[in-house]
């Protein structure tokens, strides 16, 4: 698997432009342009990525996480840091070009 890109997390990451995202209750689908791969996504994998699409940093996209679900930090972070690196290794989500 590949590694998460930072102990900071997404902070420079964002979703990949040839990937399309459909919002269901409780869900998300996304499908890769490119590879013509469908992916769908559970609750907190699509909280992850919806906060992927809205820029948001690790620390504010733990915060929301945080919020959003009852769960110690080792697993918010266990579990930020997993969907972060299979998006990665999927190729869904990329490093933002520097400024």
């Amino acid at each position: 698997m590949s590694e998460v890109p930072s102990s900071n997390g997404p902070r420079d990451m964002k979703p990949s432009p040839d990937v399309l995202s459909a919002h269901l209750e409780g869900e998300a689908v996304l499908l890769d342009m490119e590879t013509k791969r469908y992916f769908r996504l559970n609750d907190t994998a699509s909280a992850i990525w919806r906060g992927l699409e809205q820029g948001l940093d690790r620390t504010r996209l733990r915060a929301s996480l945080k919020e959003q679900y009852e769960v110690d930090d080792a697993e918010l972070d266990a579990a930020l840091d997993r969907a972060i690196a299979s998006f990665v290794e999927r190729g869904l989500i990329r490093p933002e070009p520097a400024p």
